[in-house]
Formats: C-alpha cells, structure tokens, sequence
C-alpha cells in the first residue's frame, strides 16, 4: 500500500483504492484485515463493479465519515493499551515492537517464533489516511459483504468487531487473536474459501 515504511505526504483513502484496484483485473473478493477494513470499502466504493465480495478479517468495518483514528478510539472493549513511535517527519507512525507484551498484544495465539518473526515485519503506517473520512454511498452499499471475528483480540475487540458488523449477516468467529492467518491459518482459510464462495 502506498505511504506503508513512512515518507510519503498527502495520501488519502482514494490512494489506497486505487492501489488496490491497479492490482487485479476483473472482479475479486477484497480481505481486509485492521485498519484495512477501510481501505477496501473505499475500493468498493470506488468501482463496484470489480468488487465481488468485501471480506472484513479482524477488521474495522466503516460508515460514512468514519476515520481509522476515530473508529480506533471508540473502541468500547478492553484491550491493553498499544505504544507507538511517530517518524520524525510526523507523516507515519508505527507500533513500537520493544514494548512489553507486543507481540502477545498482536499476534495473540500464535506461537513464540511466529511472533517473534512478525514483530520484525512491522512497519511504519502512513498517518494521513487514517484520519481521512472515508466517503460510502449506494456503491459501497450494493457490494456483498462477510466478517471473520476474532474472539481474543486484543487490537479491536471481539465486542466492537461484532458491533461494527452487525449489518454484516454472513460472519464466522475464530477463537484467536488479532492476526488469524498467523495464529489460525487453516480455519480462516476455511472461512475465506466459503465466504468467497
């Protein structure tokens, strides 16, 4: 994505779908999963038409002028509270890795050499299109949508994921962590394969 390892000024939620969509010819199902939940309703806002399925994996599900940062601070379920490290330049920001329970925190209910390699995948995140509204109408609307609910998040809580997908009728849960395809590989692509249909 765009903007991901920092530096990168002016970015928005439309650059995100264009990215997204620049990537694939035809019609896909889009997964998103975190903060990715907006990225891909703004690719099916954008062009419907190529969107067969959004599939939202432990995943902020948006309205209209919802925001990355302001879904992330209403978050109403318990969860430890996360540290970050902002770039210099204040255009990015990243999860800071050394702190205690990091790894734990995301990567939950996998084991300790997944967390360990995962942690040293982390990158900085640009912070421009996270506080961008992102704009859905009847576009976004008409595309057919699933949830994955992860029951031990520790990022977004199981209580908000579900509340956030409550419109979303076709939804599995998966008793892990934040990041299933590290922690509960073969069930979420399980999940993935039917919901894809």
């Amino acid at each position: 994505m765009p903007g991901r390892g920092g530096g990168v000024p002016d970015l928005t939620l439309v650059d995100h779908a264009t990215a997204i969509l620049s990537a694939y010819e035809g019609k896909a199902v889009l997964v998103g999963h975190s903060a990715g939940g907006l990225s891909i309703s703004a690719a099916a806002q954008a062009a419907p038409d190529r969107v067969a399925r959004l599939i939202y994996v432990a995943a902020l599900v948006p309205q209209d002028g919802d925001t990355v940062v302001g879904l992330m601070g209403a978050l109403t379920g318990d969860r430890p509270a996360p540290r970050f490290i902002r770039a210099e330049d204040r255009l990015s920001y990243s999860f800071d890795t050394t702190a205690p329970g990091a790894g734990e925190m995301l990567y939950n209910g996998a084991d300790r050499a997944a967390m360990d390699w995962a942690l040293t995948q982390v990158t900085y995140e640009p912070t421009a299109p996270h506080r961008d509204p992102i704009r859905l109408g009847d576009a976004f609307d008409g595309v057919a949508k699933s949830a994955v609910i992860c029951d031990a998040d520790r990022v977004i809580p199981a209580q908000d994921q579900l509340r956030m997908a409550q419109a979303i009728t076709d939804r599995a849960q998966i008793d892990t962590g934040h990041s299933p395809f590290l922690s509960a590989p073969a069930e979420l692509t399980e999940h993935l394969i039917r919901m894809a249909g």
